[in-house]
């Protein structure tokens, strides 16, 4: 019988920086099940205007988008308690209600410019569990406009795994989240979904 690799775990109260020599981890059970996930877009106003999206697919085949700045802020939008809550804080941050995380399939986040400038990237997006474990994926391109998906999460058997991704940035989130298989989602225009 073929063994694979090993596994990549993040300690609880350490942390792990996703490179493209090494892109993915995988959060425990427990990591991945109690209280919330945070992800956090870490960077200076030199940046630019950068704001924060989700893509989303739940198991029950709902997909769509959370991004504060277009007022999408929960998912399910419907309902009292929302398994994905975007928001702004000192950063721009998704949250993920773990307590119902295999309702989720996967998501997506992405990166943007409100105004539809260039963005300078840098910074960090920071990945936190309950238990202080953290996940960072360094915000590396050259300056450019348009919309970069930086951290899929696959929700397995109870576990989410983690991938950095290493995308050119593309003129939009329609096309972001095509890119990445959302093709279910129905557009306004190239940046926000009809609900």
């Amino acid at each position: 019988m073929p063994v694979g690799p090993p596994v990549r775990r993040v300690a609880a109260g350490q942390a792990v920086v996703l490179t493209p020599a090494a892109p993915t981890v995988t959060l425990t059970r427990v990591q991945s099940g109690v209280g919330a996930l945070t992800v956090e877009a870490a960077c200076s106003p030199a940046i630019g205007d950068l704001r924060l999206g989700c893509a989303y697919q739940f198991t029950s085949g709902a997909t769509s988008v959370v991004q504060h700045v277009t007022g999408l802020r929960t998912a399910p939008h419907q309902g009292s308690r929302p398994l994905l809550l975007a928001q702004r804080g000192q950063f721009e941050k998704v949250t993920v209600d773990l307590v119902q995380v295999r309702d989720l399939e996967r998501l997506g986040v992405y990166a943007f410019s409100e105004s539809g400038g260039q963005l300078a990237w840098g910074g960090t997006l920071v990945v936190t569990t309950l238990g202080g474990s953290r996940v960072e994926v360094p915000l590396v391109a050259g300056p450019s406009v348009g919309v970069l998906v930086l951290l899929t999460a696959y929700q397995v058997d109870g576990e989410l795994v983690l991938r950095a991704e290493a995308q050119e940035p593309v003129s939009s989130i329609q096309e972001a989240c095509l890119r990445f298989g959302y093709d279910r989602i129905t557009w306004l225009d190239p940046r926000t979904p009809i609900d």
